[in-house]
């Protein structure tokens, strides 16, 4: 989670929550994972600062929110193995799409027209995937892929994708904070388990830098889609064993 929410291939973070899923009840895992994202974010924030697209991340944190509000409404009765499943065709059909697209360059007339066009769409987009990315982030912490469905086809410069990123995940993980209160999901056993998991957050934020800086932009985006296909699969796999 350290490593990918430093700006190496962001959408990895949420393989953490269905990785601890393995052991450990899902109102704990949520529970446990949470401050640890937000110490994450903090730290994100800090490294990447500067490199932010105001404008897109006002848009992004607003129906982030909104959407985490529909979750807290629906944590209760909502069926996290569809939402799950729904969220791995996602990314699968993404990632494939773009590596269609890189093998063959000749559909994309235009790449830089269109990446201004979807930039154009700022609120209209960011009400469909950021809406997801908060409600999905509210019940099982795994927003990064509809975020990064979102950004990347806007071919923004991949340290203003990682430092937006960083402060929206800061935003919509605060938001949670009372809710998480209210719902009771927070206790001794969980705030000790966290406490016992923070010193290694430091070490993968610092490694997840050095790796984003020695990468191109083509090597960001790669390796970001190969994420995306990567946590898709594992999302429906985990869906098609439990049931």
């Amino acid at each position: 989670m350290a490593i990918a929410k430093s700006g190496f291939g962001g959408a990895v973070a949420s393989l953490s929550a269905p990785l601890m899923l393995t052991i450990l009840p899902a109102r704990e895992t949520l529970a446990i994972l949470l401050p640890l994202y937000l110490l994450t974010d903090i730290w994100a924030i800090w490294i990447w600062r500067g490199f932010s697209y105001w404008r897109v991340l006002f848009w992004m944190v607003v129906f982030g929110v909104i959407g985490q509000i529909f979750g807290y409404v629906l944590i209760s009765v909502i069926n996290d193995a569809m939402l799950k499943a729904l969220i791995g065709l996602i990314a699968l059909f993404i990632g494939g799409r773009y590596w269609y697209r890189v093998k063959s360059p000749a559909i994309l007339s235009n790449p830089r027209q269109q990446a201004r066009h979807l930039r154009g769409r700022l609120k209209s987009r960011a009400a469909i995937w950021c809406g997801l990315s908060g409600f999905s982030s509210f019940i099982s912490l795994t927003g990064g892929i509809p975020v990064q469905v979102y950004l990347l086809p806007m071919k923004m410069h991949r340290y203003l994708v990682v430092g937006t990123s960083a402060w929206y995940f800061f935003s919509i993980n605060v938001a949670k904070l009372p809710f998480f209160f209210q719902l009771g999901m927070f206790t001794s056993s969980t705030l000790f388990i966290t406490v016992v998991l923070m010193p290694i957050i430091p070490l993968g934020v610092s490694i997840g830098k050095w790796l984003n800086r020695r990468m191109t932009d083509k090597g960001f985006y790669h390796i970001a889609h190969i994420a995306l296909i990567l946590l898709g699969c594992r999302l429906i796999w985990g869906v098609v064993m439990s049931g």
